[in-house]
């Protein structure tokens, strides 16, 4: 704040213009001329009214008081005569923490001030005899010793002091070996005692972003880390927007914060952390830090600004601390459009979009929700550049408390579960009874031994031998040590007609209405949370560790990206669930649908607990939506059975597409959460003619009977066409043959060369087959790779062709078996590892 003393035409408000400061300034004069036209004197000349002087005062200092409530730069241009009129000031400048400086134009000569008062215009020009008398007043009058102040020189020194007094330095920091800046701590001390594990290092520069407190759960504890290093010289303290809920704390205000008043205030006080040691805090903190460290010029700040003003102090402190534009402005690619070259900006704050560290090419966000059970972001510079440091936080409120008190973002995509908190445990008789029973397997992951999936067995699906308790072993993952639910998946339901229960007479008695979701071609992924390890686990239906679940991880990491990657892991540790996909992938495991490339659908959010319960379905969407997840698609509400059963007759033709291409089929579900599977005619008729290419590959392989009906039109047509195709056709997927079918395109078998070996002939060809897929970036699978190893190792000739192929070490690699390796690695003449 910039006061100014001194008598009428001392050239006050001159000064204030040429130091930029009009906007900034509040005036007596201007005050009075908004509440009053002016008047004509006894003199017969027009003059400011000086009429309402209580009301001119009055509105003078509720304007100073708003604007400092915002900490915004101020300007108060009056004479103030006297000691007293700076009563107010004082009160107003303790209040708002503010500094003060008062610019005394009492030197300037009396005849220097009238001469400029004539010079006005008519309605300004002050009475002689009244700036005469001003004049004598100030220089009677004293400025109180507590507010600081310069007085006018005719060489302008004043107006320099007070350029000097509004300036914000660059900071010098070269002498340091690095800097360190540290993110939002919001009451969270753990990850900040594992950035500093043996306190801070004398030799670098230390800058805290602002929000010490509120929200986390050790407020005492990270306010009190503060106050013991707030004191260093090599310690910078921004204020940010938590902060006022110190400053009223100190200053023995009410709380504004229910979350600061309910929880935060009560710790500090538990602590014995005292108003007099905040205040004193409160009092170092600053705006902006501005510095300069071997060529690097940074800005630090709590918020984010798109530029670095030209003069920091006409920055209000409210947009210091809240920002530009609104909570999710992308503040940081408008910082590289319009900054000054050679600055970088570190900020922290906000981050609804949950950035990187590097949040874009010369602006880095220290905000990586601590208190969520995110990460403690800290950026460190050094002479190797700029590094990104993430501490995850493992000491945080639980969801239940945080949606109670209303800290938990986004609340609309969590289920309605969330508020009772329940532990995600499963009964220890559950278990029991699981692993006695003897349709159900059970299988520990090698590398996180407390980690046991339970699945029905191979003969309970073959066989059809279903209970209520083995449909339940199906993507069921529990933490066997602590007795939780690490992910589970839907209970094993039937296609239509596949059990009497879903006879389609028996499925008269669903609770109607009944929605018909569309049902994808791929295979089942499951993502569940780890409570003990904090990370999520990617599993198959049945395993952590098939190559099922490692597709499901890489398409994960690639569809998601880091960010949403970690929005999905917070999200499923806070819902206690699980998130389901359909996983399609047409390269490595291709199915019969066919598509352009691989995708990820979210089918369900199911809780981690013994009873099925998923999150509804418009919370479903919204979560897919924030994640940029595609999620099932809904295809009709049936409000009856007729309805129901009309429309499985409906697309069950043999030519009904969805929106132009063909589809697996549907998922049922009823108003109870009853589910049953519809397989569409095109999925189910290409399903079965992938047996039948397959048992013609074999038999033209092997001899023998078909052992197949071919005798229906549209499969005898399939069949006669595949007994004129080539061994290379027979050797693709359905997907391919079928492509290739509908087109009408024919590869002529080639007659085999006298004398040759038919067996010999297709080991040729599927190794010429598998060096076409390597150049076309298919993948070998681990099966197919120990089959061609094994077939070497029984035949001579297939041994002496594998040796002579480019395909030798590959499939040595990648075949799974050791002893089938290894023996085949020594027949070949390569090493294993």
């Amino acid at each position: 704040m910039i006061l100014t003393r001194g008598p009428q035409g001392s050239g006050k408000s001159t000064m204030l213009r040429e130091l930029g400061l009009e906007s900034y300034a509040i005036s007596a004069d201007a005050i009075r001329q908004m509440l009053s036209a002016p008047v004509m004197t006894r003199s017969g000349a027009l003059s400011v009214s000086q009429e309402h002087e209580p009301r001119v005062w009055s509105q003078l200092h509720t304007l100073l008081g708003e604007r400092m409530e915002r900490g915004e730069l101020v300007a108060v241009d009056a004479t103030h005569r006297k000691a007293a009129d700076f009563r107010a000031y004082r009160e107003l400048a303790h209040a708002h923490r503010y500094q003060m400086l008062c610019v005394d134009f009492r030197d300037v000569p009396l005849a220097r001030c009238l001469e400029q008062n004539a010079a006005r215009a008519e309605h300004l020009v002050v009475p002689p005899a009244t700036l005469v008398a001003t004049h004598e007043a100030c220089l009677l009058g004293e400025i109180p010793a507590d507010v600081p102040s310069v007085r006018w020189s005719g060489d302008g020194a004043h107006r320099e002091a007070a350029r000097r007094f509004l300036d914000v330095p660059i900071r010098d920091l070269n002498t340091y070996r690095a800097v360190m800046h540290v993110g939002d701590l919001q009451g969270c001390a753990s990850p900040l005692e594992a950035l500093y594990p043996s306190g801070l290092d004398e030799d670098v520069f230390h800058v805290f972003v602002g929000d010490f407190c509120d929200r986390g759960p050790e407020n005492a504890e990270a306010l009190r880390w503060i106050l013991d290093v707030a004191d260093r010289p090599n310690v910078a303290l921004i204020w940010g927007n938590h902060e006022e809920h110190l400053h009223h704390f100190a200053r023995g205000l009410p709380a504004t914060s229910d979350e600061f008043g309910e929880r935060t205030q009560p710790a500090l006080e538990a602590a014995g952390i005292t108003p007099e040691e905040v205040d004193a805090l409160c009092d170092r903190l600053v705006d902006v830090v501005l510095y300069e460290w071997r060529g690097e010029r940074v800005m630090v700040c709590h918020a984010g600004l798109p530029s670095v003003p030209t003069h920091p102090v006409q920055i209000s402190s409210k947009q210091w601390q809240k920002g530009v534009g609104f909570y999710d402005t992308h503040i940081d690619p408008l910082f590289d459009a319009h900054a000054p070259d050679g600055w970088t900006q570190v900020r922290g704050h906000r981050n609804p979009q949950e950035l990187p560290v590097k949040a874009s090419e010369r602006s880095f966000v220290l905000e990586g929700q601590v208190e969520q059970g995110g990460h403690l972001r800290a950026l460190r510079l050094d002479a190797d550049g700029f590094h990104p440091i993430a501490i995850r936080n493992r000491v945080f409120r639980s969801a239940r408390d945080r949606l109670a008190q209303g800290i938990l973002r986004d609340t609309k995509i969590y289920p309605k579960w969330v508020a009772s908190q329940d532990e995600p445990t499963i009964p220890v008789e559950l278990v029991d009874a699981l692993r006695e029973h003897p349709l159900v397997a059970e299988k520990r992951d090698p590398e996180r031994p407390y980690l046991a999936a339970f699945n029905f067995t191979r003969d309970a699906f073959f066989d059809r031998r279903w209970d209520a308790l083995n449909v339940t072993a199906r993507g069921l993952f529990v933490d066997v040590e602590r007795g939780t639910i690490v992910a589970r998946s839907y209970d094993k339901f039937f296609n239509v007609g596949e059990r009497p229960e879903t006879q389609m007479a028996a499925l008269a008695d669903m609770r109607f209405p009944v929605t018909a979701w569309v049902k994808e071609n791929g295979y089942l992924g499951i993502i569940g949370f780890d409570d003990f390890a904090g990370e999520l686990v990617f599993a198959s239906k049945s395993s952590l560790q098939s190559e099922f679940a490692g597709w499901l991880r890489e398409l994960a990491t690639r569809a998601l990206g880091p960010s949403n990657l970690e929005k999905l892991r917070r999200y499923l540790r806070d819902a206690q669930g699980t998130a389901v996909f359909e996983v399609i992938d047409p390269v490595r495991d291709p199915h019969i649908i066919a598509y352009d490339g691989p995708r990820l659908v979210l089918l369900d959010v199911v809780r981690r607990a013994a009873d099925f319960e998923r999150l509804h379905p418009e919370a479903l969407h919204k979560l897919g939506k924030r994640l940029g997840l595609e999620t099932k698609a809904k295809e009709a509400t049936l409000p009856n059975f007729e309805a129901f059963r009309a429309f499985c007759a409906r697309t069950n033709e043999p030519d009904w597409t969805w929106s132009g291409q063909p589809l697996e089929g549907f998922v049922f579900e009823d108003a109870a959460g009853f589910q049953v599977k519809l397989k569409l005619d095109y999925y189910a008729f290409w399903k079965r003619m992938r047996g039948l290419k397959d048992r013609v590959q074999k038999q033209r392989a092997k001899g023998g009977a078909l052992g197949r009906d071919v005798s229906e039109p549209r499969v005898a047509h399939f069949y006669e066409w595949l007994c004129r195709q080539a061994d290379e056709v027979l050797a693709a997927g359905i997907v391919e043959v079928r492509a290739l079918y509908l087109a009408g395109v024919e590869t002529p078998l080639e007659p085999p060369e006298p004398g040759e070996d038919p067996d010999v002939r297709g080991f040729v060809r599927a190794l010429e087959g598998l060096s076409a897929a390597l150049e076309a970036g298919v993948a070998i699978k681990p099966g197919t790779a120990e089959k061609l190893l094994v077939e070497a190792l029984e035949h001579g000739a297939k041994m002496t062709l594998l040796a002579a192929s480019a395909l030798k070490v590959p499939l040595v690699v990648i075949a799974p078996a050791s002893d089938t390796r290894r023996d085949a690695a020594d027949r070949l003449g390569v090493d294993v590892d």
